[in-house]
C-alpha cells in the first residue's frame, strides 16, 4: 500500500489506542518503556551510532498523528535522531534511581510532532550503564520493542568490532496498514466478531479481586525470577507430558484463578503477538491484540488435563484471533456481557532480549507495559529462568497484595508441577 501524499489512515490497533487514552482520561497509560542494564566497558559514542543507524533504518518509527475533519491520519517524517548524552547517577540510591526512572515514564510524549520514542543513557558505575528506551503504544508493543532492542545490539556489536551490521530487514509500516484495511473490509471480521460472540455467552469471569473496579490504567508493578526448582520442573514436565512450557504455564495461571478467583467462570486475556509471517513480523510497529481464553471447568481437572485442552482448544480460537479486543468489548457491552469477560490478562514472552552488546553484558527488563483493566500476569523468558511479573490495577490492588498473590502463584505453580494429574482443586492453600 502507498501512503497517499506520504500518510496512510491509522490502523484498528492505533484507533483503539486512540480511544483508551479518551477512556483513561491519561495519555501516559499508553506509555510503554524497557531499560537495558549494560555491564562492561562501555562506548557511548558508538552506543549514540548504533541507536541512530537502528532509527534512521526503521521507517515505520518516523510518523506524525494528525487529527482532521475525516479522522486522523499518520503522516512519514524525517527521523529524529535524539543525542545521547550520559547522564550521571553513580550518587542515585537505587531508590532514587527508581524515582528518577517513574518520573521518565510519564513524560508526555507529542504524536502531532511526531515526539513517540525516547531514549536515554545513565551511568550508574564506570562498567554499569543503563538504556531507558520509552515508546508510545501507537509506534510499538513488545515485540516491536524486541526488534530495536536487537538491531541496536547488532549495530553496536559491529561498531565496538570495527565492522559493519548485516543490512536491516526491518519491514515497512504500507504493508501492514494494508493488511488491516483488508481485514476490516473482508467477511472474516464479522465471521470472528460472532464466534467470539457465541463462545463467551453465558459466562461470568472470575478475578482475583473480590470487586474489580471497571475501566482502564496503569498498572503497579511486582515481580521477579520463579524459583529455580520450579523452572527446572517446569521444563521437564513439559517433556513428560509432551507439552511445551508456555501451555503449562498458562494452564497453571488458569487452575490458580480457577481455586482461588472470585466469579464463576475462568476467562483469560491472552497477548496474541500477531507477528506469524510476512512483513509484519519484521515491522517495529504496534498490531498486539487479547484473544479471549475460555478454560471451561478448571477446577475440576489436573494441570496436565487443562494444559492439554489448552492446546487442543487454540488453533480453533486462533482462527479468529484478528478481531480487535477493543471492538470485541464495546460488542460485549452492549449485547449485555458481563464486565471483565477479558479483564485478567496472561502473556508468555518466550522471545528473548540479547544478553550481549559487544563486550557487555545486557540485561533488559520492562518498566512500563501499556494499560490494564484488572490484572495481568506477564511470564518473560531470561536465560534458564523464568520471569513472572504482576500488573495489577491500583484501583483493585495495592503492592502488598500483588506480592501476596505473586507467592501463592509461585507456590501454587510447585505443587501442580509436583502433581500434574492430581485435581487442581486438591493443591489449594
Amino acid at each position: 500500500m502507498t501512503a497517499m501524499g506520504g500518510a496512510w489512515p491509522l490502523t484498528q490497533a492505533q484507533l483503539g489506542v486512540l480511544l483508551g487514552q479518551q477512556l483513561a482520561g491519561d495519555d501516559s497509560v499508553f506509555y510503554a518503556a524497557e531499560c537495558t542494564e549494560l555491564e562492561g566497558p562501555f562506548d557511548p559514542v558508538l552506543f549514540e551510532q548504533a541507536v541512530h543507524a537502528t532509527l534512521r533504518e526503521a521507517t515505520s518509527l518516523h510518523l506524525r498523528i494528525v487529527k482532521h475533519e475525516g479522522g486522523y491520519e499518520q503522516q512519514r517524517i524525517a527521523p529524529r535522531l535524539p543525542a545521547l548524552a550520559v547522564q550521571i547517577v553513580e550518587r542515585h540510591s537505587d531508590s532514587d534511581f527508581t524515582a528518577e526512572l517513574s518520573a521518565q515514564l510519564v513524560r508526555p510524549f507529542d504524536p502531532e510532532t511526531g515526539y513517540l520514542y525516547d531514549h536515554r543513557l545513565y551511568r550508574r558505575a564506570p562498567d554499569r550503564h543503563v538504556w531507558l528506551h520509552r515508546a508510545h503504544h501507537l509506534l510499538l508493543d513488545g515485540y516491536g520493542f524486541q526488534l530495536i532492542t536487537r538491531r541496536v545490539a547488532a549495530h553496536y556489536g559491529a561498531l565496538v568490532a570495527g565492522e559493519t551490521a548485516p543490512p536491516a530487514v526491518f519491514g515497512d509500516l504500507g504493508p501492514v496498514v494494508e493488511a488491516d484495511r483488508a481485514y476490516q473490509e473482508s467477511p472474516d471480521r464479522e465471521t470472528d466478531r460472532q464466534f467470539w460472540l457465541n463462545t463467551l455467552a453465558g459466562l461470568s469471569p472470575k478475578s482475583l479481586c473480590p470487586h474489580p473496579a471497571a475501566g482502564i490504567g496503569r498498572g503497579r508493578r511486582i515481580g521477579s525470577e520463579l524459583p529455580a526448582p520450579t523452572v527446572a520442573r517446569l521444563k521437564a514436565c513439559a517433556q513428560e507430558l509432551n507439552l511445551t512450557w508456555p501451555e503449562l504455564l498458562i494452564a497453571g495461571f488458569a487452575a490458580f484463578l480457577a481455586v482461588h478467583g472470585h466469579g464463576r467462570d475462568v476467562v483469560l486475556g491472552m497477548t496474541n503477538m500477531m507477528r506469524h509471517s510476512g512483513t509484519v513480523a519484521r515491522t517495529p510497529c504496534s498490531v498486539m491484540n487479547v484473544m479471549p481464553l475460555p478454560v471451561p471447568n478448571a477446577e475440576r481437572l489436573s494441570l496436565a488435563a487443562i494444559a492439554e485442552a489448552v492446546r487442543r482448544d487454540m488453533p480453533r480460537l486462533r482462527r479468529h484471533q484478528r478481531y480487535r479486543f477493543e471492538h470485541l468489548e464495546f460488542d460485549l457491552e452492549r449485547a449485555g456481557y458481563p464486565h471483565g469477560l477479558l479483564g485478567t490478562e496472561i502473556n508468555i514472552m518466550p522471545f528473548e532480549p540479547p544478553s550481549r552488546f559487544g563486550p557487555c553484558r545486557a540485561y533488559t527488563r520492562t518498566l512500563a507495559a501499556g494499560p490494564v483493566e484488572d490484572l495481568a500476569a506477564v511470564f518473560m523468558a531470561r536465560g534458564d529462568a523464568i520471569i513472572l511479573d504482576l500488573d495489577g490495577r491500583p484501583e483493585n490492588y495495592d503492592d502488598v497484595t500483588l506480592r501476596i498473590h505473586w507467592q501463592r502463584i509461585a507456590g501454587f505453580l510447585a505443587r501442580a508441577l509436583d502433581r500434574p494429574r492430581a485435581p487442581v482443586v486438591d493443591l489449594a492453600t
